[in-house]
């Protein structure tokens, strides 16, 4: 047996055989068509993650009733779904899994993931203050939740028609059910509201009535909240006890995530979270209850090892991971842990726009398009640029068959994310420079260190085409003061080149800034943030549950925070600012600069016209984030 022998022992929910304790946690992905139906797409995107090795597929959430019909969302609310449900089993059971369906009232999360439909309203337990007035919001009767009830036990009947092995109850992170189960969100005085009895007695109904529909043999699981983790919410002691009266109705097992979604990050936790933050929940569940547990949420092979082994639950789900590499669990069980393209959880993946991406596989969400075919005359390549773009290039294209050399100015692969990885939290990153590597030594690609390309060696090397990636630059402000000896820039500071001195004012509102923020506050600075614009948007909105993460933190260390505020000037003691007619000094001793990049791409305008072929990708092309430099990446290596 390999080292993860615990991982790949069978196990049991109710009457449902796995061949091992890995399931793939149910992800929302935007690949059914507008009306909820199955697509090519959808077959295509589970069929690798079931053919990968997992014990069960837990598939994205279905929308039980068309008032909660989320878009792009699975349905599951008519019987004219029945049809497309059962090719998708078919295709899951086809690669050896086991399928569980996810049934779901999104209640208020289909207004805040932005995905209300035009004409439907959000339904809630209970308007509250902070609700915003402006959309379409209503409180369900003690009538709406009769019809909710069959409407679960119909979904339910129809997922067992159409082939599923199980169905998982949603019931947590802010939806219908889970809304009133919580005292934040429940503020009912009616027999819904109040107690925890008249809080439960909602989603029991439901799981009562789906039971009576399914009989008493078909695994029934359910999805909940260990805690709100806000304040007045849910707590694990009330947790447990909703554990135990879910197992009394008839539930075969509980699935603990933790966070209620439009008010903290945990549910989705990012890089700034430790690794498995909800594991400990988990365990405290299991003391709870006598059914199986399975534990949720950045969980890595070796933490669901230690955690099946010991006892602390008895699967393991498991996510984002398997977007990053569908295989994870046949390598795991392999032995090839060493070939895992790893998951660093920097939850690009989660943003709900297209395209949707994944920094570490550029494949993500494309499985429907195959991959390109070896090359019947091979081309010699340059790669100028050793930071991701270029690395993920080079090995790219040396795996269809090119003759690739890397070039590389530094004496270290890894670019500016090597400037990533040492900010407190992102060490997971160095995970997928590490991965890079171990790929382009098993590709054969030729690395050339501490050599700086010139247009005249381009010329004497006569390649048939070059790849640039050579990156990009920090940006000034181009305001008076910006050149000033107390200006710097946020990635020196990180990389120790720069010191902050005294008085501290980060300018700039998008991800680096407030993780440079933080960890200065966190050294004890005083620091103060600005941003010309909303927190966290210069017109594109940060990855939501990153955001309330890192936000979150800003507000337990207390970190002032001016948005909206134009910086007009720099002067030695302080940041000059203008709200409205009027101006302020904000003091300054140092002034970090975090407000982007601009593209490093003199030798592709060089080599213009002087190349057969040369591309630029990663920010050479255009500043953007990792995604966007390793998609770049895979489409020249499609090209070329």
């Amino acid at each position: 047996m390999t080292k993860f022998s615990a991982l790949f022992q069978p196990g049991r929910i109710g009457t449902m055989e796995l061949k091992n304790r890995i399931v793939m946690s149910s992800m929302g992905v935007l690949l059914v068509d507008s009306e909820g139906a199955v697509t090519d797409y959808l077959l295509d995107y589970y069929r690798p993650r079931a053919a990968g090795g997992v014990g069960l597929v837990n598939t994205q959430c279905a929308s039980v009733n068309v008032e909660a019909k989320a878009m792009y969302c699975l349905g599951i609310f008519d019987d004219g779904f029945i049809e497309g449900l059962k090719q998708l089993f078919q295709v899951i059971h086809e690669e050896g899994a086991k399928v569980c369906v996810q049934l779901m009232h999104h209640g208020y999360l289909i207004a805040t993931a932005g995905l209300l439909p035009p004409g439907i309203t959000a339904r809630v337990p209970s308007i509250t203050s902070w609700m915003p007035s402006d959309m379409p919001i209503a409180e369900v009767s003690e009538q709406d939740i009769d019809g909710y009830v069959e409407d679960f036990a119909r979904a339910a009947r129809r997922a067992q028609q159409a082939g599923a092995d199980a169905v998982e109850f949603h019931a947590c992170h802010g939806c219908l059910p889970g809304a009133f189960m919580s005292p934040v969100t429940n503020l009912r005085t009616d027999k819904y509201g109040g107690s925890e009895e008249n809080r439960m007695r909602f989603p029991l109904r439901i799981v009562e009535r789906v039971r009576q529909t399914v009989g008493k043999d078909f695994p029934l699981t359910v999805r909940i909240s260990a805690s709100d983790e806000v304040d007045d919410g849910t707590t694990i002691e009330e947790a447990m006890r909703q554990a135990a009266m879910f197992e009394e109705v008839g539930i075969d097992a509980i699935n603990v995530s933790a966070g209620i979604e439009y008010m903290t990050g945990l549910n989705i936790p990012c890089y700034a979270y430790p690794e498995g933050p909800m594991v400990q929940m988990a365990t405290k569940i299991k003391g709870a209850v006598s059914v199986p547990v399975i534990a949720v949420g950045r969980i890595t092979p070796e933490l669901a090892e230690q955690v099946v082994a010991e006892g602390g639950a008895d699967f393991v789900a498991i996510g984002r991971p398997l977007l990053a590499d569908p295989q994870l669990a046949n390598k795991l069980k392999d032995g090839r842990h060493d070939d895992i393209r790893p998951c660093i959880y920097c939850n690009n993946c989660v943003r709900l726009a297209l395209p949707m991406t994944c920094t570490v596989n550029p494949w993500l969400y494309r499985e429907s398009i195959p991959l390109p075919p070896a090359v019947q005359k091979p081309k010699k390549v340059m790669v100028v640029g050793g930071g991701l773009a270029g690395m993920q290039a080079a090995v790219l294209l040396a795996e269809r068959g090119h003759n690739v050399s890397l070039y590389e100015k530094n004496n270290v692969l890894g670019g500016q994310w090597n400037i990533a990885t040492q900010m407190p939290g992102k060490e997971v990153f160095a995970s997928f420079t590490e991965y890079l590597k171990r790929s382009l030594d098993n590709s054969k690609v030729s690395i050339k260190f501490g050599t700086e390309v010139t247009k005249d060696m381009v010329l004497e090397t006569k390649p048939d085409a070059v790849v640039v990636a050579t990156g990009a630059t920090p940006l000034l402000l181009n305001i008076p003061g910006a050149d000033g000896k107390n200006v710097v820039q946020a990635v020196d500071v990180i990389t120790g080149k720069a010191q902050v001195k005294g008085k501290a004012v980060v300018i700039g509102g998008r991800f680096i800034g407030i993780e440079v923020s933080i960890w200065l506050a966190e050294q004890g600075k005083d620091v103060s943030i600005i941003t010309l614009m909303r927190l966290g948007e210069d017109g594109n909105k940060l990855e939501l549950f990153t955001f309330k993460t890192l936000t979150k933190r800003l507000i337990d260390l207390r970190v002032p925070i001016y948005s909206h505020t134009p910086v007009v000037g720099i002067t030695k003691g302080s940041v000059v600012t203008q709200w409205g007619q009027e101006i302020f000094h904000i003091p300054a001793d140092t002034v970090v600069m975090a407000v982007g990049a601009q593209s490093e791409n003199k030798l592709a305008q060089e080599l213009k016209g002087l190349v057969p072929e040369v591309y630029k990708i990663g920010d050479c092309e255009k500043p953007r984030d990792a995604a966007s430099a390793t998609y770049d990446a895979a489409r020249v290596a499609e090209r070329i």
